[in-house]
């Protein structure tokens, strides 16, 4: 609730998180909150509205009529709305995210008179229905993302339109109006990702003050904006064929501050370009040239960055005193003009100006606070004094350039940011004692450390948040005590660094990595109760540190430890390893969502402990330090390793797209061991250990997979769940074959996923005789397109709970042959049938399931059936 009673009144707003709830519960509470004024139910998993929202029904009170503002958000499955079309008093009407919403009532609107804003967006429909042309009191219309949207009336009759939004109507090819005149009161048009191709006539209107044509790929040019004396922005950015600006349409443009034509064709400017504060011309690389233009004398911003081909006149900049940021990243200027005008500038950004060889005295930018030269390779120096006077300096980046000295930084106060990544010419790291303010500091491959690779300067840096030595030549570190802000500690490669001084003190450190360091203990370890991610790979630890306290950790990796107890204690020949292409490491988007601890190791790590005949339960009883860590939550993901990389590891995929079904499936038991096999031609080598350990085995576009049957029958016999998607030669998940393993190997499986499987024609295969998955509680199919049925009415799984199936385009029922009276899926509590366009029958009875839990859309051969 947004407000709550008080004094004994009536809730006159409420705002309900319609997930998971019935349309009964929701129908309950409206009718008994007849004074509602303000409405809002986000994420419902209704179809329909409830009674409640049909005023016309007799009751006393009659509820919802005072509602004044009604707000449905993330009505996935909405596809009726068609109760509030008595809903007269509405000013304010929301349906936003309803993604299967694809028609509207003709008469919706019909009573509404009284609406002023109204807002749809991400639906299905083709056009507005009927009555919304008659809503002459509309103020705000807001379309947004309507995908299918290709037709949209006249406007005109809406003559009290302030705000029109038909942004991410793609199919949109024409503007409603010929000319916005029709529209006088008109201040923000957004027609954003769009197709239409060009405005016919703007003319005059006093108000508009927003234009935006964004991302709109037929729009090749604009009428005059010169009768637009409000207009404050103009967005044309990523407009891809805009080649044209009229030489005269800004003649009277006083009010405008933004001007945007990044990504557009645009070859040149007009002589003006009325009077702005931003000018962004960002990636424009066919844009020749900038002259002296004296209207730019306010301009407070331009970004140049990436527009490869522009020469710029050196009188451009000299009227450009008021400059706040100037940003020619990725150009090909070679120098910069003299800035002691510039005394307003802010940001100065040149990054990855390959051609930029000279910089201009720097000093007289008393107010600048970032510059960032980084990747200007040809630069060989700054001049001596350029920073003493930026007191208001925060960010300096100098990464990947070619310095050897630089000027000294002693008198940068307030920099928060310095990063000096990758100079490997610099011969001198002057002091850095008097950055005390630094939230950042990167040195990685810095290597002018000095003979005792000592980094004193840190004592006082009692703000650092992200140190960065990797690949430096540091040696020692000194106490770390004043170090308490740390979240980000990386030292890896600095293999003459012995040991991290006082770690307990970092309290708040959420990433370590020691990786290639010579450090043999990390004492305190387990006083970082905050760490996510700890790299231990090939140091020469002898003994994991007890992790028992490191609840939060996502991330431990354990790559090329030899000495580490107790894992390895035998060499193997260098051909055996490098016979096994594959390896083992996280998967980054189940730590995020599971809070599940994970692990990367290499496939010759897991030889090692296959040659010590060690199962991964083994491994539990023998290692106290893993148990600690609850390795029985751990996700495996096993990949190729790219053959191409010498030997080395390759985490290939997006596992955001992988992971993401998975991760929004509640029945995900975090206490089992998973495993991810991943893109795999053949059946990899040495893996049989640790799949047939598996509980929950993941299975993407492996080639290899014909049925299940080919991982082995012992290799699954402890699996739970089993998710399968895009593996390209599927043809079946269970066959004849398994039949004499088959009480052995389903008896445990609960979970069934099947995605984007275009080969398989049947779950079963082959003349069974068991009696079907017998555990069996959730199957969900998903884009099986050669799948005519199911199940036989003799292999019903009779404890399925949950049966979700969605885009299988040949499914004609989901139990064939089904002619007893007691073929029944009797348990059967939750059913959603989604896109099945030749589902005639479900062919079977379903005495459990209830109206609340069943979803059925775009089944059209199904009607009779419910």
């Amino acid at each position: 609730m947004i407000r709550t009673p008080q004094n004994g009144q009536e809730i006159s707003m409420a705002m309900l998180d319609g997930n998971g709830m019935c349309k009964e519960v929701l129908n309950k509470f409206c009718q008994s909150k007849p004074q509602l004024q303000l409405l809002a139910i986000l994420n419902p998993t209704l179809e329909s509205l409830p009674q409640a929202f049909n005023t016309s029904l007799a009751s006393h009170p009659p509820p919802m009529t005072n509602l004044d503002i009604l707000v449905l958000r993330g009505c996935d499955f909405l596809v009726d709305i068609g109760h509030i079309r008595e809903l007269s008093k509405l000013t304010v009407l929301e349906i936003s995210g309803a993604s299967s919403l694809a028609q509207i009532p003709p008469d919706i609107f019909e009573k509404m008179t009284k609406l002023q804003s109204l807002h749809l967006s991400s639906l299905q429909i083709e056009e507005l229905p009927a009555s919304f042309y008659k809503l002459t009191e509309l103020q705000r219309l807001l379309l947004k993302n309507c995908p299918k949207l290709h037709k949209l009336g006249c406007l005109e009759k809406c003559d009290n339109i302030v705000v029109l939004n038909l942004s991410g109507a793609t199919s949109l090819n024409a503007f409603p109006c010929k000319n916005l005149e029709k529209m006088p009161k008109l201040r923000t048009l957004d027609l954003s990702n769009t197709n239409i191709s060009n405005l016919i006539k703007i003319g005059r209107i006093e108000h508009l003050t927003h234009i935006s044509l964004r991302g709109c790929p037929r729009v090749d040019r604009i009428p005059s904006i010169a009768s637009l004396p409000s207009l404050q922005v103009l967005d044309i950015s990523g407009a891809k064929n805009f080649t044209e600006i009229h030489d005269k349409s800004f003649a009277n443009n006083y009010a405008l501050n933004i001007l945007d034509l990044s990504g557009t064709q645009i070859r040149k400017l007009p002589s003006s370009v009325g009077n702005p504060r931003h000018l962004c011309l960002k990636g424009c690389s066919s844009l020749e040239e900038l002259s002296f233009m004296e209207s730019l004398k306010n301009l407070e911003a331009l970004d140049l960055s990436n527009a490869s081909n522009v020469k710029i006149e050196e009188k451009f900049f000299e009227s450009l005193t008021k400059l706040r940021l100037l940003n020619l990243s990725k150009t090909n200027i070679e120098s910069l003009p003299y800035l002691s005008n510039h005394s307003e500038l802010r940001q100065l950004l040149l990054s990855h100006c390959s051609s930029l060889y000279e910089l201009p005295q720097l000093k007289n930018l008393p107010k600048l606070e970032v510059l960032d030269l980084s990747g200007c390779t040809l630069l060989k120096e700054i001049q001596d004094e350029s920073f003493d006077r930026m007191t208001c300096l925060q960010k300096l980046i100098l990464s990947e350039t070619q310095f050897e000295i630089l000027p000294s930084l002693s008198k940068l106060v307030t920099l928060r940011v310095l990063l000096l990544a990758s100079c490997s010419r610099l011969k001198v790291l002057l002091s850095l004692e008097s950055l005390s303010r630094l939230e950042e500091l990167n040195l990685s491959s810095v290597t002018c450390l000095g003979e005792t690779g000592a980094a004193d300067f840190l004592k006082d840096m009692g703000h650092l948040q992200i140190l960065d030595l990797s690949e430096s030549n540091l040696k020692k570190l000194p106490s770390m005590s004043n170090l308490e802000n740390l979240s980000q500690l990386l030292l890896r490669g600095c293999n003459q660094l012995e040991e991290v001084p006082d770690l307990q003190h970092l309290t708040k450190l959420e990433v370590l990595d020691v990786s290639g360091t010579a450090i043999r203990q990390l004492p305190h370890l387990q006083d970082l109760v905050k760490l996510k991610v700890l790299d231990l790979s090939g140091t020469a630890l002898s003994q994991l540190p007890s992790l028992n306290n490191l609840t939060n950790l996502h991330q431990l990796l354990l790559r090329d430890c030899p000495n580490l107890d107790p894992f390895f204690q035998h060499e193997i020949p260098d051909q055996s390893v490098k016979e096994c292409h594959w390896h083992i490491s996280n998967l980054p988007e189940m730590i995020t969502d599971s809070n599940r601890p994970s692990t990367s190791v290499s496939g010759s790590t897991f030889l090692k402990l296959l040659e010590k005949n060690l199962s991964v339960r083994q491994l539990l009883e023998k290692s106290p330090s893993l148990r600690e860590t609850g390795l029985k939550q751990f996700h495996l993901s096993v990949r190729p390793v790219d053959k191409q990389n010498s030997g080395g590891i390759h985490c290939c995929g997006d596992v955001r797209g992988i992971y993401f079904q998975a991760r929004c499936f509640p029945y995900f038991d975090e206490q089992g061991i998973s495993l991810e096999l991943c893109g795999f031609h053949d059946f990899p080598q040495g893996i049989d250990d640790v799949l047939s350990s598996a509980e929950y085995v993941f299975l993407f576009d492996n080639i290899f997979i014909k049925e299940l049957y080919d991982l082995g029958a012992q290799n699954i016999k402890h699996m739970k769940g089993c998710w399968i998607e895009r593996c390209e030669n599927m043809q079946s998940v269970f066959h004849s074959k398994e039949e004499g393993d088959i009480s052995k190997l389903w008896k445990n499986l609960e979970i069934l996923w099947l995605s984007n499987l275009h080969n398989l024609t049947s779950i079963y295969s082959g003349n069974l005789q068991h009696q079907g998955l017998r555990s069996l509680k959730l199957l969900y199919l998903d884009c099986c397109p050669r799948l005519s049925s199911l199940f036989s009415s003799s292999h019903l799984p009779k404890n399925l709970e949950i049966l979700q199936i969605k885009f299988c385009d040949n499914l004609e029922t989901v139990v064939e042959n089904s002619t007893s009276e007691d073929c029944a899926l009797p348990k059967l509590c939750k059913l959603i049938l989604f896109g099945l366009p030749k589902l005639k029958s479900i062919g079977a009875a379903l005495p459990s399931l209830q109206d609340c839990n069943r979803i059925v859309r775009d089944c059209p051969q199904l009607q009779s059936e419910f």
